[in-house]
Formats: C-alpha cells, structure tokens, sequence
C-alpha cells in the first residue's frame, strides 16, 4: 500500500518583537503570524513547522510565542515545530515549544516528530549573531542515528540555515557552514527534503540527490531581481505548502493576507519596551 501524501505548512522568519514595536518601523510581525497560522487552516495541515527567526535580535518574545503555537496546535489540531534561527539565543527555543516531541537530540531544539508515517526532525543549527550556521558533531551523530532506522514514510529536516548558497549574492556566505558533513550524513537515508528559511525569498537547491526548500518569510521578503543591498516589498508576507510523499515533494509559495485572522492576536497584554537596535 502506498504511502499518503503528508501536507506541510511552513512558516519562517517570523521576526517577532517586544510590546507592540512595528519591525522597520512598518510591519507588524506579531499580526503577521497570527495571519499565517490562520492561512494553514485552509490547507489541513499534518503539521505546521516554523523554520527560525522567531524574534528579532533576540527580543524576549519567547513565553509570548510559546503561547501563540501552542494555541494554534489546539485550533489546527497538529503539531506545531519550532526550531531557532540565527536572532534566536542559544536555549531560547526550549521547553515552551515542541511539546509533542517524541524524542529529542543534543540541544533543545533537536526534535523527532512523526506525523502520517512522516518522521520530522527539526535541527538547531546555531549561529545567533553570527552570518553563518552550524552542526556540531554530537548532532550530527545523534542524526545518523535516528536514520539508521527508516520511517514508513521516509524522513525530513527542518532547520534554519539551507545547506545550499543563496541566489543574491549579498547573501553569500549566510547558509550552513560545512554542508557537505550533513550531507555525508544523508547519504542512502531516508530523507526526502530539508525544508529551511533564513534567506527571506524562495529558492530551491539541492544538498546531494536531496532536494531542498527555502522558504519566503512571514515578516518580509526580498525583492530577488533587485540589487542585493536593497530590501523591497516589505508588504508581502509568505508561508509555504510542501506536500511529501513516497519519493515525491512539491512546495509552493503562498502569500498571505494579514487581514482578518482568525487566531486572537495575544493571549498576555504586550508591554512597550524601548527599542532594541
């Protein structure tokens, strides 16, 4: 009997803020995801994964978004999978998120979910402040391990920085350091996709024979046929719908109305803060 389709919503980048601070002075990031969340409703997603930047620089955001994910796993009935980016501090992505885990790896992010026979392993790939990410080897070989048995409906990763080279080239040099030991790692497993963010504009690569995903952000996006030192379009907002199944995958950008959610936007009273620059 094959194996069915799992349908995946991912949303990255969501750059979230202290209070009610606008991000660039203009977007409001916190409107933003509740907005994505309420668009994954439409897809009856197995689950929903969030690829990193879940603040911005590091604002303290992390009980308030807790809240938010787990909220939007009652109401979506599926699992909600976190894993940090690089404006996420070491520890930031810990207890709070990713409650229905079935095993974990190294860090607090490194998560094993399954959902429709589909194994979901999320991975903390680092680099908070830095321009790059990466695996240490203690992850890398909790990873082998988890592979070394198969999922009946193979396997995918989830992390923040993609294992390939950006398309802008003022992106250069920001993805995951050392790909090629990750991919030493994959090799004749049964991984179908890494499914990564970080680049704020879609792009397809492939890491071996493994194809992988970057997907657009929540908070804003790049203009890919614009210089790379400019950032246009700070008024579109993305999630992605990857479906995997059998050997298969297909992702698709969606872009997403920040109107009329159906997700409250806050569960506490947000607090000002002053800026954090």
């Amino acid at each position: 009997m094959s194996q069915r389709q799992a349908t995946l919503v991912q949303l990255t980048d969501t750059h979230l803020l202290e209070g009610e601070k606008l991000l660039h002075g203009r977007i409001d990031t916190w409107s933003r995801t509740v907005a994505a969340l309420s668009a994954a409703a439409h897809f009856a997603p197995d689950a929903v994964l969030v690829t990193g930047d879940i603040a911005d620089r590091g604002q303290q955001i992390y009980n308030r978004a807790a809240r938010l994910f787990e909220r939007a796993e009652q109401e979506l009935g599926c699992p909600v999978i976190v894993v940090p980016g690089n404006h996420d501090p070491a520890g930031a992505v810990a207890a709070g998120f990713n409650r229905t885990r079935q095993a974990g790896g190294p860090f607090p992010a490194d998560t094993v979910h399954e959902v429709a026979g589909l194994r979901i392993i999320g991975l903390e790939s680092h680099g908070f402040g830095q321009a790059q990410g990466t695996l240490t080897q203690e992850q890398l070989q909790w990873l082998l391990g988890v592979l070394a048995t198969p999922a009946p409906g193979g396997s995918v990763l989830a992390m923040h920085h993609p294992p390939i080279d950006a398309t802008l080239p003022g992106l250069a040099g920001r993805g995951l350091a050392n790909p090629a030991q990750l991919a030493a790692v994959l090799e004749g497993s049964d991984v179908h996709a890494i499914l990564c963010g970080h680049y704020h504009l879609p792009s397809t690569g492939n890491l071996g024979s493994i194809p992988v995903w970057v997907a657009p952000a929540v908070s804003y996006n790049h203009n890919i046929f614009a210089p790379s030192h400019l950032i246009q379009g700070l008024d579109t907002s993305w999630i992605s719908v990857v479906k995997v199944g059998g050997s298969t995958l297909s992702a698709s950008p969606v872009q997403v109305a920040t109107a009329a959610a159906v997700f409250t936007r806050e569960i506490a009273a947000p607090v000002r803060q002053p800026v954090l620059l």
